[in-house]
């Protein structure tokens, strides 16, 4: 856009040197002079004019152009947000599950645990008291062994 400014400049300061030397080496009388200098001063600020208008018209297309492409931008990030937070969500309900189910898998493996110590207790304990009681025979059985080979004697 400063190259365009930079090539009007040119072009308007072009135009008034051209026509302030066609001034001084004119063959003309000043009546034909002025008229002429009328006619290239409109011809000058005709063209500098459309020159704006076209710059005029160059800047809007180019505002337009990037609030366009903006638009577009902003519609991809919100769509890129959206589809974040969608699986953002879904991450975190997954875990919660996780979370959940090894809840309740710890739940159910310490009840298995506690039940196999208890079984484990009353086996231990069945085959404490068999123990005892055939600890119990034997010793009975050798006091009547010893008691039965006193008498003997």
């Amino acid at each position: 856009m400063s190259e365009e400014r930079g090539l009007l400049k040119g072009f308007i300061l072009g135009g008034l040197v051209g026509a302030a030397l066609a001034l001084l080496y004119a063959p003309q009388s000043g009546r034909e002079t002025r008229r002429e200098l009328r006619r290239k001063s409109r011809d000058l600020y005709d063209a500098a004019d459309e020159s704006l208008g076209n710059l005029k018209r160059e800047a809007v297309e180019v505002l337009e152009e990037g609030k366009r492409q903006a638009s577009k931008l902003r519609r991809q990030a919100d769509e890129k947000l959206h589809e974040a937070r969608e699986a953002a969500g879904r991450l975190m309900h997954e875990g919660r599950e996780l979370i959940d189910n090894s809840g309740e898998k710890a739940a159910d493996v310490k009840a298995q645990a506690q039940n196999i110590i208890e079984e484990g207790k009353k086996k231990f304990a069945g085959g404490r008291d068999k123990l005892k009681s055939a600890v119990e025979a034997g010793v009975q059985a050798y006091r009547d062994e010893v008691n039965g080979g006193d008498q003997a004697v």
